[in-house]
């Protein structure tokens, strides 16, 4: 068997590297977080682009539907 001191130095160097996974793992978690975060411009500006390619989209069908039924001027009967 190992003398006591060792046993704990070895459970201490456990420890430390466990603590140390944990710290990079709750560090990731914030990084990726925050760059959720500052990413949430991005998506209300695709989303505002989206809404307003949506409504232009309508305003060229309502425009297209009204030319389609607009009546079409009829020639005139030809004269002899």
């Amino acid at each position: 068997t190992m003398p006591p001191s060792l046993l704990f130095q070895s459970d201490m160097q456990n420890w430390e590297e466990q603590s140390q996974g944990a710290i990079y793992t709750v560090e990731y978690a914030c990084s990726a977080i925050k760059n959720m975060t500052d990413s949430t411009v991005y998506f209300k500006s695709i989303d505002s682009l989206l809404k307003h390619a949506i409504a232009l989209k309508d305003q060229l069908n309502a425009a297209q539907g009204r030319s389609n039924a607009a009546p079409q001027a009829k020639n005139p009967p030809a004269s002899s």
